[in-house]
């Protein structure tokens, strides 16, 4: 079941997202956390932030896979946040 707002870990993962690049590791089989810039996003919350459609897995690149920010995820950044494009 989705939910309507974000803990304060998902919030925190959602602005490591809007930060820029975030992808799982390149051990992916033996860690599915995601390693972004300025921090990880663990697993479990990872598995949320999907499930609820506030990222997305993007195409795989070599043994990386990007996770993105969507639109969804982005109405629950603080209003004025800028973000890449």
């Amino acid at each position: 079941m989705a939910t309507s707002k974000p803990t304060k870990a998902q919030a925190a993962a959602l602005a490591l997202l809007a930060k820029g690049d975030a992808y799982r590791s390149t051990r992916a089989f033996a860690d599915s956390s995601v390693h972004a810039d300025g921090g990880r996003i663990s697993a479990a919350t990872v598995s949320v932030l999907v499930r609820n459609g506030w990222a997305a897995w993007g195409p795989e690149a070599s043994l990386k896979k990007p996770l993105r920010l969507t639109e969804a995820g982005l109405a629950h950044l603080p209003a004025g946040r800028v973000t890449e494009e």
